[in-house]
């Protein structure tokens, strides 16, 4: 499996978050919360010391609307920068967007929708909708953080860690979210340790 961590873990700034933890992940999550003038401007800025990095990188497309999302996956899809996956959150309408071929949907607390490549959020699935069985072959990323029952991306826990673990296959890609550095980086230790299955 290949283990990463979001980009936010000192702030915005994608290269900061990437230097910070090169050489201890395998990939970065580039979290691009929306996308306009200001944020394209600083993502150009960005993606070439990126990708001097010894580093791969996912993408988590805006949160904030399905234009936005598709635009920010245009942006990256003709950019030429490369990617193991792009995330979307399943936005009403997203299924009548011509959306790139390395997207992603993620299931959330309180929606799923089917997609055939798929970004399985665990932590989403314990405190909301259980993910059907007949997703499970789709999956191509996990998101995982920790949870007290109520909220995610906490340090991750025994309980959380043993939910995940018949998802930890070689070929799988592994997102820590959680925005504390020192958390993010030892949940990936942990994870380290694990042999994965397949």
């Amino acid at each position: 499996m290949k283990l990463g961590t979001t980009s936010w873990l000192i702030g915005e700034n994608f290269l900061d978050n990437a230097r910070l933890v090169a050489g201890q992940v395998d990939f970065v999550e580039l979290l691009v919360y929306t996308w306009d003038r200001d944020m394209r401007a600083k993502v150009i800025s960005w993606l070439e010391p990126l990708a001097a990095l010894d580093l791969e990188y996912t993408v988590h497309l805006p949160t904030d609307s399905a234009e936005k999302a598709l635009a920010a996956a245009l942006f990256f899809q003709e950019s030429g920068f490369p990617l193991l996956n792009m995330t979307l959150h399943p936005f009403p309408g997203w299924q009548q967007l011509p959306w790139p071929s390395l997207v992603a949907v993620e299931n959330l607390i309180d929606r799923i929708e089917f997609h055939p490549r798929f970004t399985y959020d665990l932590t989403h699935s314990l405190l909301g909708i259980t993910l059907p069985d007949h997703y499970h072959p789709h999956i191509v990323e996990l998101h995982l953080s920790g949870t007290d029952g109520h909220v995610d991306h906490l340090a991750l826990d025994a309980t959380t860690l043993r939910y995940a673990l018949p998802y930890l296959t070689k070929e799988m890609l592994v997102c820590i979210e959680i925005f504390n550095p020192r958390q993010a980086l030892d949940a990936v230790e942990m994870l380290r340790t694990l042999s994965p299955r397949g």
